[in-house]
């Protein structure tokens, strides 16, 4: 839950920071180059009003100071037309005279001013601006000017490197923000293995104590019951009531060594262990105590040498657990597989059953202590389980099967 709410307020954070980023970025470039283009037609506007001044002032000779005007190396060219079209003025004398053709009179509107991006002929871009000046005697001529846009361009390309940094800052900060959620994601499964192990501890301590105290007053009922028991004659409806007395805290006594099982402190030695003979074992363990389940069919599957690191004693009691389960599980009509896999380093055995299955919704609660779906369970042999299979470096699961009805128990241990 933790882990959630934290998922997701660093999701909404980023997406957060990311969007105003992005938002800023592009408000930034769009503004850039708006006052890019805006200072170039500043530029020509402020050339055109001297030029025009300067035409107003000296008339048709003043081409000089028109030249001067003109000489800025902003200016790749510029001319004055007459409204015919004939070449009154160009930086490039030799072209004073010529006739504008109709396509470079295309975008001479006398009255406004126009504007448009164009190619040099060496292939540089500039900008066309035309304005209209007006002659004291009422006359019109064209004012064309071609700008270089290398500010403009320098600007372009600022921007696009500008969005390019960008993208790479927003790709570093989702990045930092993926690995600190799997550094809190850790962190919180460590605090909540943590918590889990102390609350582990102690259940186990106060188990311990309380199994102890009841296990020696339950010496002295079951001691005293039996003796009453072979003294009475087998008639005497005493004796039903004794056998009842004797299975009762047979059945006391075994959920106390259950309960010190698992509340002890766990010591593992680690082997390498053959797992099929161990499992056929294991399997003899398990049916030498149910007769009414001797009749079920167990098809085991698993590769001759195959074997695993682990403590050998202690996985041969949770394979005893687990068949017991599968076998009660099952019911005379079905059948039990046991089977093995190899994946890279590890080794997966599976104990799949054909009974119910695992109830909805208890499938998270399985490994609890003193969690049960039995009537006559305790709750602590899968809890046990869990504890000696994750302190053999191993995992274990419960799960309901996805190809049939049942359930299988999968356990998870280094291969050798």
């Amino acid at each position: 839950m933790k882990h959630n709410l934290f998922r997701m307020g660093l999701f909404l954070l980023l997406t957060f920071f990311s969007a105003a980023l992005i938002y800023i970025t592009s408000q930034n470039v769009g503004i850039a180059r708006s006052l890019a283009a805006k200072s170039l037609e500043n530029t020509a506007l402020a050339l055109s009003t001297a030029a025009e001044s300067a035409l107003r002032l000296y008339g048709s000779g003043g081409t000089e100071q028109i030249q001067e005007i003109f000489s800025d190396r902003v200016v790749a060219y510029a001319l004055i037309a007459a409204s015919d079209g004939t070449i009154l003025f160009h930086t490039s004398p030799g072209r004073v005279g010529a006739i504008l053709t109709n396509e470079e009179k295309r975008n001479w509107q006398p009255g406004s001013a126009t504007s448009r991006q164009i190619l040099l002929g060496t292939g540089i871009p500039a900008y066309e601006f035309n304005f209209t000046l007006h002659q004291p005697d009422g006359g019109t001529e064209l004012l064309r000017l071609v700008l270089h846009a290398t500010q403009t361009e320098l600007v372009a390309s600022w921007t696009n490197r500008m969005r390019w940094m960008v993208g790479s800052a927003l790709l570093l900060l989702w990045t930092g923000g993926f690995f600190l959620e799997r550094t809190a994601a850790r962190t919180l499964k460590l605090q909540a293995q943590q918590e889990e192990q102390k609350r582990l501890t102690l259940i186990g301590q106060m188990t311990a104590v309380l199994a102890h105290e009841i296990r020696n007053a339950l010496a002295g009922v079951k001691g005293y019951a039996q003796w009453a028991h072979e003294k009475i004659e087998d008639s005497q409806p005493a004796k039903t009531a004794l056998t009842a007395v004797l299975q009762g805290t047979s059945r006391i006594e075994t959920l106390v060594n259950e309960l010190l099982l698992f509340a002890r402190d766990e010591t593992f030695s680690l082997e390498s262990i053959d797992l099929l003979p161990l499992v056929r074992e294991a399997i003899r363990d398990a049916l030498s105590s149910r007769e009414e389940q001797r009749g079920i069919p167990i098809e085991v599957n698993i590769e001759e040498g195959m074997q695993v690191k682990g403590d050998r004693e202690k996985l041969y009691r949770t394979l005893v657990n687990g068949i017991r389960n599968a076998l009660e599980a099952t019911g005379k009509e079905g059948t039990i597989r046991i089977t093995s896999s190899l994946d890279d380093r590890w080794v997966q055995l599976s104990i799949a059953d054909t009974g119910l299955g695992l109830p909805e919704g208890k499938a998270d609660r399985i490994f609890s202590p003193f969690f049960t779906t039995k009537t006559n369970g305790t709750g602590l042999g899968l809890a046990y389980a869990k504890k000696v299979i994750e302190g053999m470096g191993g995992i274990i699961t419960l799960n309901n099967r996805s190809d049939a009805a049942g359930a299988v128990l999968s356990i998870r241990l280094p291969s050798v």
